[in-house]
């Protein structure tokens, strides 16, 4: 096939389908996003960039190593719950640069936001709403306390090295809302020799970005500093036809971030550091209860985290871990230029860990958690913190063919009460690349200060924390640069809490089973996920699907070298879902959609590079929430340089 005769044909073939949806119209069900539908497109994609070239990229890594999966350090193919890693090279490669969009690839995860970047995203793990995944920043929770989510929104993809996707219960681990799972952010580490940065970015809707960067070892010790700048003037996050005073100008964003890191190695048993993150933002949005068309609405979004910690091997098997951390929230609203509401969080943590090897393949852990959560809000709160107690154990085990990983974990809350959680893993190796799995585990949500105290009678001080138990077989296949892994999972929560009125008073009962995929095939770089789910609310009355959750949705990502040029291609698809009208609250229906984004580097020189990405290449119109626009096509380029 002649180089470029792929692109023509899977040109043609997305306009084809697209007209065909014209033709149908949206009310397709599920149909769209039908098996052989989306391989078709995979299919396509893949047509993109097999020809090109020879010569890949080296494969990912199978060996790369998580620590989240179990609060130990073990291989990745080795953990027992479903664990994915976002890479380094992955997210440079993305073009992604927020971290929304970054995890859009990921099996599992599906979000909304209200706009453009940076306004309010919805993060769904597994099902489980914003609120029932933790996010941890450096293994700190920055949570606010007055709406339990993480502001995912404001996390650049500037300031990550990483990220490690954990899905399923594992509250025993982390605590509160580690129903859907645990993403952990990690920022960036200094290693190797000293080293300056600067990525320079432009692209349309007046985008710019800019990055400078610099760190290394010296010795014992090792640092980093990571300082970037972004801004959009974007688009309209709302559409005038919802209402006549939605203003129909431009809404746009800009960010400012820091992240920095210091550590000191005294001996091969001793090291002390210190981690230091934080993001500001400026947003700009739309409100469809306006007064008046030309109300500008506003408002700054802060995250920050701060952390000391040394590592310490008290004796040859026994290695200590302690942490003291700061976890920031923050979030004013202003409405033309005047203040409307301000809230602040303040999650303050003391963490030690204490790994006991018990043998060669057998790992004991124990520790304890202080979390002391205070806010500072507008609103008038009878309470202004919580305090949290947790001890918690873990095992790690390896018998052959066996392998065991059990946690437990008790939390005190001083407004509810304890809470009791546990993990019960098991693996089996087939052979030295096909893994069976199995676990049982529980996990909770802590209720939220808007839910217990809000003033006016709204909050209910009375409100139980939600509860999950869950179940999970999986497979896995690891050999070479190939990692496939398929997990069935059933979760209920129960004791769900109803928005408003605010009771205990819903359950749901969510069933799937997700695929993940990530190697090496004829010399290209491939990235897969798909997950099929039934993820049902239930009531005394009804059985209805949770809003903003699709039944079916996935991605596939391929990339390919040839000579200095590096391209990949991207689709995401989703299934039909349901939400909440933006103006009246009734029940919705979001239509199923297909994206498709671009990308391509060029090496200029050893030390320079320049990238591309072509967003949404087709320019589909599609909704994540009721009532709110979404990108249309929109071109971006960045130049690197490494001194």
């Amino acid at each position: 096939m002649p180089r470029g005769s792929g692109f023509l044909a899977l040109s043609r073939f997305f306009r084809l389908s697209t007209f065909a949806r014209s033709r149908d119209g949206d009310r397709t069900g599920d149909a769209m996003f039908r098996p052989d539908s989306f391989a078709a497109r995979a299919a396509a994609v893949a047509l993109f960039l097999l020809p090109l070239g020879s010569g890949a990229q080296p494969a990912p890594e199978e060996d790369a190593v998580v620590v989240t999966a179990s609060r130990i350090e073990q291989r990745l193919r080795d953990s027992i719950p479903h664990t994915t890693i976002i890479t380094a090279r992955e997210i440079r490669e993305s073009g992604a640069v927020d971290l929304p969009t970054l995890l859009r690839r990921e099996a599992g995860f599906e979000s909304s936001q209200n706009g453009g970047i940076g306004t309010t995203s919805s993060t769904f793990l597994r099902g489980a709403a914003t609120n029932q995944v933790l996010v941890l920043i450096d293994g700190l929770r920055v949570s606010s306390l007055t709406t339990g989510a993480t502001a995912l929104d404001q996390l650049m993809t500037d300031q990550i090295e990483r990220v490690e996707v954990v899905r399923g219960n594992v509250s025993s681990l982390y605590g509160s809302g580690a129903i859907g799972g645990v993403i952990q952010v990690f920022t960036h580490r200094g290693r190797g020799e000293p080293r300056a940065s600067v990525d320079v970015g432009v692209g349309e809707q007046g985008t710019h970005r800019l990055l400078a960067a610099y760190s290394g070892a010296s010795g014992d010790t090792r640092y980093s500093l990571n300082l970037s700048h972004y801004a959009t003037e974007g688009f309209s996050a709302q559409s005038p036809a919802n209402s006549l005073t939605t203003n129909p100008d431009r809404d746009g964003y800009r960010n400012l971030s820091l992240s920095a890191s210091l550590a000191h190695r005294f001996s091969t048993e001793h090291e002390a550091g210190v981690r230091y993150f934080s993001s500001d933002g400026r947003v700009e949005f739309d409100n469809v209860f306006a007064a008046s068309v030309n109300d500008q609405h506003t408002a700054d979004a802060r995250v920050g985290a701060l952390t000391f910690y040394t590592h310490n091997r008290i004796a040859p098997r026994w290695l200590s871990r302690l942490s003291y951390s700061q976890g920031r929230d923050q979030f004013d609203g202003f409405l033309n230029g005047a203040v409307t509401s301000g809230t602040k969080t303040r999650n303050t943590q003391l963490s030690w860990q204490n790994d006991i090897a018990l043998g060669s393949d057998q790992t004991a852990t124990a520790g304890f958690e202080t979390l002391h959560q205070s806010v500072q809000s507008t609103t008038a709160y009878d309470r202004s913190g919580r305090d949290v107690t947790a001890l918690f154990f873990g095992y790690q085990g390896r018998y052959g063919r066996h392998a065991l990983q059990l946690n437990a974990r008790n939390e005190d809350y001083s407004d509810f009460g304890e809470a009791r959680t546990h993990y019960a893993g098991y693996g089996f190796d087939l052979t030295e690349q096909l893994r069976f799995t199995a676990a049982s585990a529980s996990a909770f949500r802590a209720p939220t200060f808007n839910e217990l105290f809000f003033p006016f009678g709204i909050g209910n001080p009375s409100l139980r924390p939600e509860r999950s138990r869950s179940f999970e077989l999986g497979a896995q296949y690891a050999a070479g640069p190939h990692l496939l892994r398929v997990a069935v999972f059933h979760a209920r929560i129960t004791d769900l809490i109803n928005p408003f009125p605010i009771f205990n008073v819903n359950n749901a009962v969510i069933d799937g089973v997700e695929v993940s995929y990530r190697g090496s095939l004829a010399g290209a770089d491939v990235k897969a996920s798909l997950t099929l789910q039934d993820p049902i609310q239930h009531t005394a009355t009804t059985h209805v699907q949770l809003i903003r959750r699709s039944k079916a949705f996935g991605s596939f990502g391929i990339a390919r070298s040839f000579g200095p040029w590096r391209l990949g291609a991207e689709l995401l698809a989703s299934g039909r879902r349901f939400d909440n009208h933006i103006v009246t609250f009734s029940r919705v229906e979001l239509a199923p959609y297909e994206l498709f984004n671009l990308t391509a580097r060029y090496q200029l020189g050893k030390q320079t590079e320049l990238s591309a990405r072509l967003e949404n290449a087709f320019d589909k119109q599609y909704t994540l929430a009721h009532g709110f626009n979404t990108a249309g096509r929109k071109l971006s380029a960045n130049l690197s340089h490494q001194f």
